[in-house]
């Protein structure tokens, strides 16, 4: 096995023959691979352990390739990324999050294993970010008088149940997108009650 020190890759893809086809080649070739769905089901795969590469697909329901690249991006720079789609390079959205593209009717295993070894002896220039106390994210009210919160892990929002009592203490949840356990606080309420700026 050439170029990934650990061996590990964590493979991304909505479809079950490409992960079998894909994962059998790799964990022939040597590598430790973990297989996910979609984003969602990728991003709590990230918390099992962090691999050395990932290969994702693009086009996933529940969570798309390029929401779950920008939440690698934005929380483990320093992963490489190999994209895998069936779309032309032309009609790749703006600003993928990928260091490389592979066309999935196109590429062969020698292709995708030539790839990975670039990627892992040559890595981006990026660094992990910087680790930082996890402070609770700030709440919004909606008209019907429900918390709005924004998930830090995977960056979607979503509505809980709210208690007018207690608005201003810190809280927690878990966000209904991804299972992270969520804190948050809520400001001051308007006089006038809850609505939404």
């Amino acid at each position: 096995m050439v170029g990934l020190p650990s061996g590990r890759v964590l493979l991304v893809d909505d479809e079950p023959l490409i992960r079998r086809s894909i994962s059998g080649y790799l964990v022939e070739a040597g590598y430790v691979v973990r297989v996910a769905v979609d984003g969602l089901d990728a991003i709590g795969k990230l918390r099992e352990g962090l691999p050395a590469l990932i290969i994702s697909d693009l086009n996933m329901p529940l969570m798309s390739g390029v929401e779950f690249l920008n939440v690698v991006r934005r929380r483990f720079p320093q992963i490489p990324v190999i994209l895998i789609s069936g779309a032309a390079t032309d009609e790749m959205p703006e600003g993928v999050a990928a260091d490389a593209y592979c066309h999935k009717s196109g590429f062969g295993s020698e292709q995708l294993l030539q790839t990975m070894s670039d990627l892992t002896r040559k890595p981006p220039l990026r660094t992990a970010p910087p680790q930082v106390e996890i402070k609770p994210v700030q709440a919004i009210w909606d008209r019907d008088g429900n918390y709005i919160i924004r998930c830090e892990d995977c960056l979607r929002e979503f509505s809980v149940p709210s208690s007018r009592s207690t608005r201003r203490d810190e809280k927690w949840t878990i966000c209904l997108h991804c299972g992270k356990v969520v804190q948050f606080v809520v400001a001051e309420a308007d006089p006038q009650g809850p609505a939404r700026p």
